[in-house]
């Protein structure tokens, strides 16, 4: 595969060019020319990648030697892909070349460089929005940390194996519409000039660009040069001006027009002051504060916690009653037991009747209940790293965590898996040594992600005497601190043959959070949350209701307790004696927790379906459970295998069976310890 490097002077062009070959350039002329040529060589994915620098230009427009070799080339055909580069601290100016490439080339891949400064410069860009406006993918990369190198690579593969975009793309140029179509119609009857894109010309000849206007008369005869020079002629009089600055001007309109829609900027006024998160003490005490903050706040606006406390505590009984029935997930539990008795009472068929009500809203409603807590952590924690808090935060704690053997890399990872595990798992390849990163891959399968914190938050409703906030900060505290005491462990295995790596990280600067920018952080947490309701876990609450709904003999039953589910769960029931969880329901925790390996959202709605009830706290009452034995029960849904996808991926990265089995026993292993630890302690104090 052949792959062009594109860009502007300083986009850091050449940085990005000896990262990507190790140094590994030979170094010739371009044909014909004294201009050097550099070429270099990766292997990704299975395959060999021939990389070759293009001359740092501006623009297309063969004003200048190098400008002509990069158009040559570029129209030539010879690579597969061009990846065009753009300096994110000044994208406004750097855009212009990839966007003059887009309007002759369709295989195309963007590069965002220096994205390690973009957030200290207070620039904040939706790569979804420029993705969806230019038709291509857009990459955000860093070249000093080696940040979105390894997902570049995969979306060149990506366009290389299915193509790019469909058409060429197109700018309005608003008064030089009709004469580009005028031309157009000329040089279809041409077939000299068949290779060139047929606007992409007519708006280049029209610009005044000698060298194709001289093609253009020797390949295409008389009367077509002269019907091109009408036009042009025309066009100059109608704008008024030089038809380049025309072209040119409608082009930098069209790339501040993508800027205002997807470039946010943010004053950031420098801090001489040194930041209290950086003291080793207060700064690790200020950060878990602030965590246990975000949730407290989240249980206020959503359950009425703790003010339903306090009102308690003053003896206002009804109201706080009332503020507990009215909270926001009060209401919703409320709407969706209503929508269940509507299924049930007016539809005949006893097995549609179950299906709509126990297998559709039982199971998928029921998830989405929890939409509007998951909205709410993720926008506090978007408003928390917007404002320049976040990484001051992973300072704080970088004191219980700088020994363990990870090196500053590894904050992406960690990062990233608290959305999901598998890209967590995936970008531990950008990690120093090869024992590092398989360390990342065995332990991050720890990290709480948003699956997680679905479940976390549904058993934290149904606390009778503690807080929910204590479910979630006993979870994360406990995930965390697995994470930081098994890595430790391995890193102490492997010491002698590594040396220790330096954590190192970007500090931006504090600036207000803007509106635009954690809407966009907001919305994409949230959109993943609600895709993943609308297809797998869809598809497993409906295995879960047909599981739960029929007998081992396929006949239908209405009573859980006699179906498949209950049958192979009863074999299984010793695996929660450890919570001292007994009796003729203990088997409902059992599939709980088995079809959590699925997913784990669908823990949620295998326990909902299967007890019949609308709410979690009405589910654990049905299942008896007591608040120590649910605070361990969702500890160890916290740290037990992740879900398939994260074996899947873990196997993938390693490529071993006993790697991707040893990650399964340690997981497994540390999540009985702990819970089960946990469990013994609180039936002390609750």
């Amino acid at each position: 595969m052949t792959v062009a490097v594109a860009g502007q002077p300083n986009v850091g062009k050449s940085t990005f060019f000896n990262l990507l070959t190790k140094n590994r350039v030979l170094v010739a002329n371009w044909p014909g020319v004294t201009v050097e040529k550099h070429e270099g060589s990766l292997e990704h994915r299975g395959y060999r990648i021939k990389l070759v620098d293009l001359p740092g230009v501006y623009g297309l427009s063969a004003l200048t030697l190098e400008e002509r070799i990069s158009r040559s080339y570029i129209l030539g055909g010879e690579a597969d892909v061009i990846i065009a580069l753009v300096d994110t601290t000044i994208p406004e100016r750097t855009l212009y070349l990839p966007i003059q490439i887009l309007e002759a080339y369709k295989n195309v891949v963007i590069a965002y460089t220096k994205y390690d400064m973009a957030h200290e410069m207070g620039i904040h860009i939706n790569f979804d929005t420029l993705e969806k406006r230019l038709g291509v993918p857009v990459v955000p990369v860093s070249a000093a940390t080696g940040y979105g190198i390894e997902y570049l690579l995969d979306k060149v593969i990506e366009v290389a194996e299915k193509g790019g975009r469909r058409d060429y793309l197109r700018i309005d140029y608003g008064e030089l519409e009709p004469f580009i179509e005028s031309v157009e119609r000329e040089l279809k009857k041409c077939e000299g000039l068949r290779e060139y894109p047929s606007r992409w010309l007519a708006i280049r000849l029209l610009e005044g660009d000698e060298e194709l206007a001289e093609m253009l008369s020797s390949k295409c005869g008389s009367e077509v040069y002269r019907a091109f020079e009408e036009a042009r002629d025309e066009a100059r009089k109608v704008v008024g001006k030089d038809v380049s600055m025309f072209a040119s001007a409608k082009r930098f309109s069209f790339i501040m027009s993508l800027t205002r829609e997807a470039v946010v900027r943010a004053r950031t006024p420098e801090r001489k002051a040194r930041s209290i998160f950086y003291h080793p003490a207060i700064g690790t005490a200020l950060s878990l504060t602030l965590l246990l903050s975000i949730f407290m706040l989240v249980f206020i606006v959503n359950t009425g916690f703790p003010l339903n406390v306090v009102l308690s505590l003053l003896g206002q009984e009804n109201l706080a009653a009332v503020v507990e029935e009215y909270s926001l997930s009060g209401m919703l539990g409320k709407g969706l037991g209503w929508l269940m008795d509507i299924a049930r009472s007016s539809i005949a068929n006893p097995l549609l009747a179950s299906f709509v009500a126990d297998g559709v809203i039982g199971g998928v409603a029921s998830i989405l209940t929890f939409l509007p807590l998951i909205f709410v952590v993720m926008f506090v924690l978007s408003v928390v790293e917007d404002a320049g808090l976040l990484p001051r935060m992973a300072v704080g704690v970088s004191a219980l965590t700088t020994k363990i053997g990870l090196s500053g890399n590894a904050l992406f990872p960690i990062t990233v898996s608290l959305g999901c595990n598998v890209p967590g798992i995936m970008g531990a390849r950008a990690s120093l040594t090869a024992g590092e990163r398989i360390r990342q891959i065995l332990t991050l399968p720890l990290i709480p992600c948003q699956a997680r914190l679905v479940v976390l938050l549904a058993l934290a409703t149904a606390l009778k005497t503690l807080g929910g906030w204590v479910m979630v900060f006993t979870g994360y505290v406990a995930a965390f601190s697995a994470f930081i005491v098994l890595n430790y462990a391995l890193y102490r295995l492997s010491r002698k043959r590594e040396p220790i790596p330096e954590m190192l990280l970007e500090i931006p600067a504090y600036h207000k959070p803007l509106g635009k920018v954690v809407w966009w952080m907001t919305w994409n947490n949230v959109k993943h949350f609600l895709e993943k309701a609308g297809t797998i876990i869809f598809v497993s609450s409906v295995a879960v209701w047909a599981m739960s709904s029929f007998t081992p003999a396929l006949t239908y039953t209405d009573n859980p307790s006699n179906s498949i589910a209950a049958e192979v769960s009863r074999l299984l029931i010793p695996a929660v004696y450890p919570f001292h969880v007994a009796g003729e329901n203990a088997w409902m925790v059992v599939f709980g927790l088995l079809m959590g390996f699925v997913a784990k959202e669908v823990f949620v709605t295998s326990i909902l379906t299967i007890t019949g009830t609308p709410s979690m706290a009405e589910a654990v009452s049905v299942m008896g459970l007591t608040d120590a034995q649910l605070i361990a029960i969702g500890v160890f849904t916290t740290l037990y295998v992740p879900c398939l996808a994260t074996l899947s991926t873990i196997y993938s990265e390693t490529r071993s069976v006993k790697l991707t089995a040893l990650a399964v026993l340690l997981l497994m292993g540390t999540a009985y310890l702990v819970s089960a630890l946990l469990y013994y302690f609180l039936t002390l104090l609750v």
